[in-house]
């Protein structure tokens, strides 16, 4: 890209031309053995409120660095666009990255990040610029979905400094408005033996299983996801594979007597264990089958799938009189002190509390 013509300022080798978003753009100028030398130095609003002295500051910082060999300065400039599909590749050969959190990662920047930071160069970008994004989607999304995207820009960036592509983050001191992310749980103690005991009989073979495994303390997404692979009819355990659960590592359950009798008694135990259907294939919407089971259980309030663990957590600790370290056994929840020594304790302790939970809401 062209510079516009410079407006000289009283510092050597600096002048700014002005834009719209970042306000002044400072271009140092200089040589190194008779090589000249042009670059965007900052701009008046980026994180540092770069102005003339500090531009030039910045400039023979980035001359001294050139004389020492600590930065080549013609190393290639990556536009926003093509550095984020080579992270998303690495992403996919990370382990700790699993692929529905990758897919979110590739919408979230097919509609929101493409069209605002797509074809800029990565050291373009400024901080004040993420800030303005933000702003704007605001007006029409969630605090808690800008948040997202706020943090996905925000890895994306740091992965961009770990290769020395830019040298700052210009994700990071977004001003957000803060929120309440934490919902009370909607179900009197009545409402949640109904549902519980709906679920448990539902008249529709597919979905019991399906919400009967959700019941355990499960994801939906987990629920959707397992395999017959993961299932060991003989030792009544059932494996949640690293790839699908947030511990990021292979989570073992033992099941209930009421999910064994559902798993024995399905006739194909190939492939996905819960199948469309009309495919064959995984099943990806339940929502509509969780508005029947509701309907059916007479529960009114609004209420999601994934408070069926709500349902369960809030269970464990005031109902059955269970700890918050049994509870978070159950749930899949882990912490860094967690270790292979101590995975069958806790998988028998988690059992337990488990069906000390269901006898209740058995009641």
């Amino acid at each position: 890209m062209a510079i516009p013509k410079l407006t000289k300022t009283k510092y050597k080798g600096i002048g700014y031309y002005k834009d719209g978003i970042k306000g002044k753009v400072y271009i140092g100028t200089f040589r190194i053995n008779g090589k000249l030398y042009r670059k965007i130095i900052g701009y008046e609003n980026d994180e540092f409120k770069t102005n003339d002295k500090i531009a030039f500051i910045k400039k023979e910082s980035f001359k001294e660095e050139i004389l020492k060999g600590k930065i080549q300065p013609n190393k290639k400039e990556y536009l926003f666009k093509d550095l984020w599909k080579e992270y998303i590749e690495h992403l996919k050969n990370s382990k700790y990255c699993s692929e529905k959190t990758i897919e979110n990662k590739v919408s979230i920047f097919n509609v929101h990040l493409e069209s605002e930071f797509g074809s800029y160069k990565l050291s373009n970008i400024t901080n004040f610029q993420v800030q303005k994004f933000a702003n704007n989607c605001l007006k029409t999304k969630a605090p808690k979905s800008v948040l997202n995207y706020i943090s996905d820009l925000s890895a994306f960036f740091n992965y961009a400094i770990k290769y020395n592509f830019i040298d700052n983050n210009p994700a990071k001191n977004i001003d957000l408005p803060k929120f309440d992310n934490e919902r009370t749980y909607p179900l009197t103690i009545e409402e949640s033996k109904r549902l519980f005991n709906t679920i448990l009989n539902y008249e529709e073979e597919l979905y019991r299983g399906i919400f009967t495994f959700l019941l355990q303390g499960r994801r939906k997404e987990e629920v959707l996801n397992i395999k017959w692979d993961m299932i060991d009819l003989e030792k009544k355990e059932y494996t949640i594979k690293y790839e699908e659960n947030k511990a990021r590592k292979n989570m073992t359950y033992e099941m209930t007597s009421e999910l064994y009798e559902i798993l024995i008694n399905i006739p194909n135990k190939k492939g996905y264990v819960f199948k469309s259907p009309r495919t064959g294939e995984k099943l990806k919407n339940i929502r509509h089958a969780w508005n029947r089971i509701k309907k059916a259980a007479n529960i009114e309030k609004n209420m999601t799938i994934h408070e069926l663990r709500h349902l369960l957590g809030y269970t464990l600790l005031n109902e059955a009189n269970q700890t918050e370290e049994v509870t978070a056994a159950v749930l899949g929840q882990t912490t860094k002190k967690a270790t292979k020594r101590y995975a069958k304790v806790r998988q028998n302790v988690a059992a337990l509390g488990l069906k000390k939970a269901f006898e209740y809401l058995k009641e």
